[in-house]
C-alpha cells in the first residue's frame, strides 16, 4: 500500500517493514531507484538489512550507480522515522511516500 503525504513530487521514501526483507522485495527497491528518490528510510523488522540491500542495488556493478541517501532506524517508531524524513533537507520541497510491507 502506497500513501503520499502531500501532492508534491515525492523524493523521500519510508519503508515500514512488518514482514522483514526477502529477495523478492528487490523489485520494490529497484523501483525506488528508478523513480529517483533522494532519501530511503527503513524502519521495522530487518530495517538494517533493507538499507544494506538498497545500498548494494544503488551501487550495482559500478557502471550505472545511483545516488540515494539511505538510513535504517532500529528501535525507532514509525512516527519518529516519518518525522525524520519530513525534516530531511533535500533538493527543494518534496513529499514522502510510505510503503508498508
Amino acid at each position: 500500500m502506497l500513501r503520499a503525504l502531500n501532492a508534491m513530487k515525492n523524493s523521500r521514501f519510508v519503508l515500514i517493514s512488518e514482514t522483514g526483507y526477502q529477495s523478492e522485495h528487490d523489485e520494490i527497491l529497484k523501483a525506488v531507484l528508478e523513480r529517483g528518490f533522494e532519501l530511503f528510510c527503513a524502519v521495522g523488522k530487518d530495517c538494517e538489512l533493507w538499507e544494506e540491500v538498497m545500498d548494494e542495488l544503488a551501487v550495482g556493478d559500478g557502471i550505472d550507480s545511483r545516488y540515494i541517501t539511505t538510513t535504517s532506524h532500529p528501535g525507532e517508531s514509525e512516527e519518529e522515522v516519518i518525522e525524520f524524513a519530513k525534516s530531511w533537507i533535500g533538493e527543494g520541497e518534496s513529499g514522502i511516500e510510505i510503503v508498508r510491507i
